[in-house]
Order: C-alpha cells, then structure tokens, then sequence
C-alpha cells in the first residue's frame, strides 16, 4: 500500500514532528510506504491532489485542520481512494463528527492498524469542494474575525471570543433563499449550509439530527431584529423549547441558493471564500473516509464501502 500525507506546516513543528514519529512508527511497522507532502500558502491544494493521484496511491491522509481536510477532499473527488484523518487543526469538526481519535498518535495508529470506510457526503460550491457548512452572516463575521495567532494561542475558544465581539455588530439583513427552486423571503443575521452536525448541536440544540452521510443539506436562518432577540433565543435553547419565530429550518437534497441586495462575505469550513451569491451543491455519498472500527459514534450509519 502507498499513502500520500498531506500536511498543513501551520499546526506548528511539534505537531509536525509527532506525526512523523507516528507515521515512522505505525505505518512502517505495517509495511505502508508514505510520502509526506507538505501544503503551500494559498495554493490548489486540491489540484495538487489530485495529479499527485495519477502515481497510484491507495490512500491520501489529510493532516491538519478542518480546512486542509476540506481541500483534500476537493481532490479525491471521483477517486476511489479513500481519506484518512489527522485532527491538527483548531477545532477538527469533521474528526469529531467521525470519532477519530484526537491525538496524533492515536489517529497515526487507527488508519495503520483497525478501520472501516464511511461514505459521506460533500457540498460543491463554485468549483470547490467542502464538507462541513457554508454561509452568511454571524458565523461568517466569526470566521473572518478569528486571526490564525488568536486561533493558535486559544484554539478553540478564539472563537468565542470572536462571536462575542461579532455577533452584535451583523445587522439584518433582507435575504432571498431558494431550496431545490422553492423560493423564500428573510429578514436575517445568519444563513447557514449545515452538511455535518457538530456545529449545529452548538447554535441549533433543539433542532433536527444533522449528520455527514443522511443524504440531504440542512439549511438554518436565524431572524434576530433587534437585541432583545439574543436573550430570547439563549433562552429558549437553555429551556429546551424550539424558537421557532427566531429561527429558520428547511432541507435541501439538491441544492441552496442564497442572494441578498447588499454583498455578504461567505465563509466554508472555516474559511472565507468570498461573497454573495452563495450556490451550494449536494453530492450524496461522494467521499469515503477511514474511521475507527468498531464505530463508537451510532448516529453514522454502518455503510461499509
């Protein structure tokens, strides 16, 4: 077997020199020969991938966070080659959401030793490929006001940080949205493409069950209009009971649409990518990913591939 690693230099030289303990030791000792790829500032990460393809690997690793995850997906795309995990990243969504451990040795050991393959499915945008949620608004506002110091310093509470100082300064917003050509109106100050579930077991708690591999998008608005909205709506969470004249459900199997007047920043698995409009694809199923056997998580199903 041949693995092609790809690594995101940004996780820091301790985070790299462990992985390269783990590999050595772990995927030598299961006669796996590796090729460790290190990725570049702003280039086509998926691209790259993807000629790399051509040389015959049987496995292509993603090393880092949820972004190098996602644009390592865009290059396996209509491969058969299966993705492996190593959360090195800030808040490694996708990993959680797959149960693959969160250490580096142990997610190394996993993909050496004892794993089965799981389907899931990816959200086409433009001519990318993501795997987690894509929008507008509050959450696009946090990711664009989290600095990569601030993440590497605090990791996963930078984002915190961020929403506080961000959430309050988003305005409404007259949204358009159309779901599989069903066209509808909103006064909004977020508008969120959910494919995975982690996030949305954060800011959407009483909503439905959201996972990697159900065959559908689930889009989310939340209607705030003014600051009394805020408290009302982290009332309802914390008391369990729906807000449903604050915020928005409705599920797509093909596509969602997302236009607004005024140009919105957009933000996709972490990163911005650019501005409205927002056109968000589904492809069912398109990706398998290696994940730890027996599954520990029973909110995936059992698709053994």
């Amino acid at each position: 077997m041949r693995a092609l690693i790809v690594s995101n230099p940004t996780a820091g030289r301790h985070a790299q020199d462990t992985l390269r303990e783990a590999l050595a030791r772990h995927f030598t000792g299961a006669g796996i020969a590796y090729e460790v790829l290190e990725t570049q500032p702003a280039e086509r990460v998926g691209e790259r991938v993807r000629l790399r393809l051509r040389e015959g690997f049987d496995l292509v690793v993603a090393a880092g966070g949820d972004g190098t995850v996602s644009a390592v997906i865009d290059g396996l795309l209509e491969a058969s080659v299966p993705l492996g995990i190593v959360p090195m990243g800030t808040g490694n969504l996708l990993a959680r959401e797959l149960d693959i451990p969160h250490e580096i040795e142990e997610a190394v050991a996993m993909l050496a030793g004892a794993s089965r393959q799981q389907r899931i499915d990816v959200m086409r945008i433009n001519d990318r490929s993501y795997v987690l949620n894509a929008g507008i608004g509050i959450l696009a506002a946090v990711v664009g006001g989290t600095s990569r110091r601030e993440k590497r310093i605090w990791g996963p509470l930078a984002y915190w940080g961020a929403a506080v100082r961000k959430t309050l300064g988003v305005k409404p917003r007259h949204i358009l949205v159309v779901v599989d050509g069903q066209a509808q109106k909103h006064w909004a100050v977020d508008a969120t493409v959910l494919n995975g579930g982690m996030l949305a077991r954060i800011i959407y708690p009483n909503g439905p069950k959201i996972r990697l591999d159900d065959g559908h998008l689930d889009l989310w608005i939340m209607r705030m209009r003014t600051l009394l909205d805020y408290p009302r709506y982290l009332l309802s969470v914390f008391s369990g009971r729906p807000a449903s004249s604050l915020a928005w459900h409705a599920r797509a199997f093909r596509r969602v649409e997302i236009r607004c007047h005024h140009p919105m920043v957009v933000q996709a698995d972490g990163d911005v990518i650019g501005i409205t409009p927002l056109t968000v694809d589904l492809l069912p199923g398109a990706v398998t990913v290696l994940v730890p056997t027996p599954l520990r998580n029973p909110g995936l199903s059992d698709q053994i591939s």
